[in-house]
């Protein structure tokens, strides 16, 4: 008893400690806390655009939806290196237009109001990415193909059409952020009498 006393009164704060995470153990999953670690540490970091750091897991969960857009795109789940390397350019390709482009043409004062949204989509100036996709059987783009494919949308229980039809709008928007900054610039370029 005397020895439990002593241990109790010099080591009582430590002895604490130790159950206490002890037990927290039992309420917090390890793997949150690894992950919480991860996050912060920039070891886990795959690169950094316009200052913003990318870490894997966020970078990895971008790849996972891009390898769904590919299954739905090809109907196939199989994937060689050359699709491998294409998915994770394409990831790493809208983390540049999301940190970006995005940002920069916001900057510059360029949006994308709802009524050019919906001409580029279902309009008179329909994205080539939307026509590609929903094209007739001569090729040509159609309305009815892309609203029978909306109307899919809920029924998928899998969540992989919207996830694709997610892709689309994102791709088309930001080829037309990209396209109107890109024209800011061209238009820029004016040479005077002088020069």
């Amino acid at each position: 008893m005397a020895v439990l006393q002593k241990m109790r009164t010099k080591f009582g704060v430590a002895i604490s400690i130790i159950v206490g995470l002890g037990l927290l153990s039992f309420i917090i999953d390890p793997s949150q806390i690894t992950s919480a670690i991860n996050s912060m540490s920039s070891k886990y970091d795959v690169g950094k655009i316009a200052g913003k750091k990318i870490s894997y897991a966020d970078f990895q969960q971008d790849i996972d939806r891009f390898t769904t857009i590919n299954e739905v795109v090809t109907g196939s789940s199989v994937q060689g290196e050359n699709q491998q390397q294409q998915i994770r350019d394409a990831a790493w390709q809208e983390l540049i237009n999301k940190y970006l482009v995005v940002k920069n043409a916001k900057a510059a004062g360029l949006r994308i109001g709802d009524a050019e949204k919906n001409d580029i989509v279902f309009g008179e100036n329909v994205s080539p990415i939307i026509a590609q996709y929903f094209a007739d059987e001569n090729g040509a783009f159609s309305v009815e193909n892309l609203k029978a494919f909306i109307q899919q949308l809920d029924a998928d229980q899998s969540g992989q059409l919207r996830t694709f039809w997610n892709y689309l709008q994102n791709t088309v928007y930001y080829q037309q952020l990209s396209a109107k900054y890109g024209s800011l610039f061209s238009g820029s370029n004016f040479a005077n009498a002088l020069q």
